[in-house]
């Protein structure tokens, strides 16, 4: 007994109504969607800046790396030509040396020793070679050179217009110069053979991220880890920036730098998974933080929701209600039915009919607006709920039609119809409006009298304070239909058709829109978007074009029902037809039609705005326009109206987006590629290709604007073998690129 009681007053606490959850849920999913989004963006933004700062540190460790290498070689360079500037290297050059000449190699190796000391490191080996003499003289060695290999010499010192230039074998780099640096007869060449191992050490690099030095041509002359793919090969030699960076397609980013000194680029890569490491910490620690966030929050919403729902619960509890399906609504009518019981049983029948007047309110305000209910009826209704019939009085009806739920399902649109009309209750005087109701489960609507006539700038803002309170309490958006001002109560049903009509316009404007049918009833302010068939269009005039009349009238069936069935709208529809007609006709004149063309195109344009039949418009169109334009260029051309040059038009139109050329055309209709490019050329005064880049840059601008296909998707369709070959000649002929060119158009559409 003890424990079940004890588990009897647990579920009596813990019970929930579904009020709790309809409070709960949605702060609960609005605090996570703010937590998790401003996470989010804590994120990019620390990842592009950890980014930014690990580019940074790339980039001036590359720099010291080009600066301390370069200060080694120019310091090679500057012993050397110092060196060559001495009279005791003049005369070494001019004198035979061999083993017996100890004191002279001596000398020469101890200047060696000393370009070593101010050269890179011990490892380097240093060489002096006389172009003169033929010998060769390192540290530790005198080598005379054969014939061969002085002629070799001989030769690279002839050839080369430089005075240094490197040569990279299997594990060193090589430093030749030619000596004297500043005179045009090279008697000496100066080498130092640098060890790939001494470049590892200088360079300092004990990672194992890929590091490239590339001579001016872009030959590699050294490289720590794997070598630059082709495609990052190819983006560096054509970069014509002193420094920047590639990526490649796992993300890596390379840094380049390229000297003044020498000309050569430096490459070093920051690996992806370097980046990711770097932020992994801050990663895991948002991750913690907006947990704690959102645990914490969703603590607070349940504090919240059970603040607001305890009152409700503690009622239940009292009339001893459970909690049943069918949401709040059903609850709260169940509480209020134990409620309405137990006043029954106090206050009888007095209780009963008050309940129940409202209800009836709502009932006879329905029925006026529905115009069921005669004169003497009003009347008396009038009289029964309080309302005074005063011939001063003018009346307006509001119509409140739900806009946006706010992300809530559609069942939930009934509650908040219910909290509308507790809303406009509260907002409006009641000494101004009549009992809110709800028209089809789908508009709340209000029957407003003021005297001597409706103030307009007042009912703004009531609307505006409704509009507001739907917003702030209910996070919902709703949008008003307001009737014509009148002054007798039968015109009630007028009054709502002319509420709707003006509700209906909301599709016209923006959410949260205030509509009076007194300004949209003598005119239209804004129309629905314009649809016009451009391709179908096209697919017309080609078939006009060649004389084929069957193609020609299927294709204006296709062109005449899309206008019909996509724009239904009057005014619209009359603009796309005079748009059609007025294409007809400028195709015609192109052609050469005669002023009766003309003629005919002035009846079809009385005929269009006078909002005659469409059926009858689409029959003149036909009769009095494409039909005389093809027999006309039937009669006039014969043969000539299916010449070369419009059939390849068509061939051109139909296969844009295949890798169409002349020899493909030429095997389609068999004729020689050379004598259909002097008849295209002919006939419509421009060359194919140019014809054809033309049309298909069209096709990529109608592509741009009415797809969501990517750059280099529209490229592959217009044939380019590279998504960059297509935005240069984009950006060529409209003057800017692809891109912007699409962002311009999505913001004035």
């Amino acid at each position: 007994m003890i424990i079940h009681r004890k588990f009897s007053i647990f579920k009596i606490k813990c019970k929930r109504y579904s009020l709790f959850y309809t409070i709960f849920i949605p702060i609960s999913l609005i605090g996570i969607l703010l937590i998790g989004g401003y996470t989010c963006y804590i994120y990019q933004k620390t990842y592009h800046n950890i980014q930014k700062n690990l580019v940074n540190q790339q980039s001036n460790y590359v720099g010291q790396v080009k600066n301390n290498l370069e200060q080694k070689i120019q310091t090679i360079e500057y012993t050397f030509s110092t060196y060559s500037m001495t009279n005791q290297f003049k005369q070494m050059l001019n004198q035979p040396l061999n083993p017996h000449n100890f004191e002279e190699v001596r000398k020469i190796r101890s200047e060696l020793a000393y370009i070593s000391v101010m050269g890179i490191d011990n490892t380097t080996n240093y060489h002096l070679i006389s172009l003169k003499q033929g010998w060769d003289i390192s540290h530790n060695s005198l080598k005379q050179l054969s014939k061969n290999e002085l002629l070799q010499k001989k030769l690279l010192a002839e050839k080369t217009s430089d005075y240094i230039f490197w040569k990279k074998k299997d594990n060193h780099l090589e430093m030749r110069i030619l000596l004297p640096i500043f005179q045009t007869e090279r008697s000496a060449i100066g080498t130092a053979t640098i060890p790939q191992t001494t470049i590892d050490q200088l360079l300092g690099k004990k990672s194992t991220n890929f590091f490239g030095i590339y001579d001016k041509n872009y030959h590699s002359l050294y490289q720590h880890n794997q070598p630059l793919t082709p495609n990052l090969q190819k983006k560096l030699t054509n970069s014509t920036k002193k420094q920047g960076t590639m990526i490649d397609d796992q993300k890596n980013i390379y840094f380049y730098l390229k000297s003044d000194y020498n000309h050569w680029t430096y490459v070093a890569c920051l690996p992806n998974k370097e980046i990711h490491s770097s932020v992994l910490s801050l990663e895991l620690g948002l991750t913690l933080l907006a947990s704690c966030f959102i645990i914490l929050f969703l603590i607070i919403a349940y504090l919240i929701a059970s603040f607001a729902e305890r009152p409700i619960r503690e009622i239940g509890d009292l009339l001893a209600v459970d909690s049943i399906k069918g949401g709040w609504k059903s609850e709260t009518k169940k509480i209020l039915s134990g409620i309405d019981l137990l006043l029954t049983e106090n206050a009888g029948m007095i209780s009963k009919i008050n309940k129940q007047k409202p209800e009836l309110e709502k009932l006879f305000l329905l029925n006026l607006f529905y115009d069921q209910l005669t004169d003497i009826e009003i009347a008396r209704k009038f009289a029964q709920f309080g309302y005074l019939m005063n011939q001063e009085e003018h009346y307006a009806i509001i119509l409140i039609q739900i806009d946006d739920l706010g992300g809530r399902p559609e069942e939930a649109k009934d509650l908040f119809l219910v909290s509308l009309e507790n809303i406009v209750s509260e907002l409006i005087p009641k000494n101004m409006r009549f009992q809110p109701i709800i028209l089809k489960q789908e508009i709340q609507a209000t029957l407003l009298y003021m005297k001597p006539c409706i103030d307009k700038k007042k009912l703004i803002d009531y609307c505006t304070a409704i509009q507001q309170a739907a917003q702030n309490f209910l996070n919902i958006k709703i949008n008003f239909g307001i009737s014509n001002d009148y002054t007798e109560i039968k015109d009630s049903k007028t009054a709502v058709i002319n509420a709707k009509e003006a509700l209906s316009f909301r599709i016209n404007f923006e959410q949260d829109t205030m509509i009076f049918f007194d300004d949209i009833h003598p005119y239209h302010q804004k129309y629905p978007a314009a649809k016009y068939p451009k391709k179908e269009e096209q697919e017309l005039l080609d078939a006009m074009r060649i004389g084929e009349k069957e193609a020609t009238q299927q294709y204006f069936i296709q062109v005449f029902s899309f206008i019909l069935n996509e724009n239904k709208h009057p005014i619209i529809l009359e603009n796309m037809i005079l748009q059609l007609v007025n294409n007809l006709v400028q195709f015609g004149q192109l052609l050469g039609a005669d002023m009766e063309l003309l003629e005919n195109s002035q009846n079809i344009y009385l005929e269009v705005l006078n909002k005659k039949n469409p059926f009858k418009v689409k029959e003149k169109i036909y009769t009095l326009l494409i039909l005389p334009i093809v027999q006309m260029t039937q009669e006039k051309t014969d043969y000539e109206m299916r010449s070369l040059s419009e059939q390849m038009l068509v061939l051109l139109h139909k296969q844009y987006d295949q890798d169409i050329s002349l020899e493909m055309i030429g095997e389609q209709l068999n004729y020689n590629p050379n004598y259909l490019s002097s008849v295209f050329k002919k006939e419509i005064g421009v060359n194919f290709g140019d014809y054809l880049q033309n049309y298909r840059l069209s096709i990529s601008k109608h592509w741009l604007i009415e797809t969501d296909l990517t750059i280099k998707d529209i490229s592959t369709r217009l044939q380019y073998t590279n998504p960059q070959n297509f935005i240069r000649f984009f950006k060529k002929k409209i003057g800017t690129t692809p891109g912007e060119y699409r962002k311009q158009n999505k913001i004035y559409q």
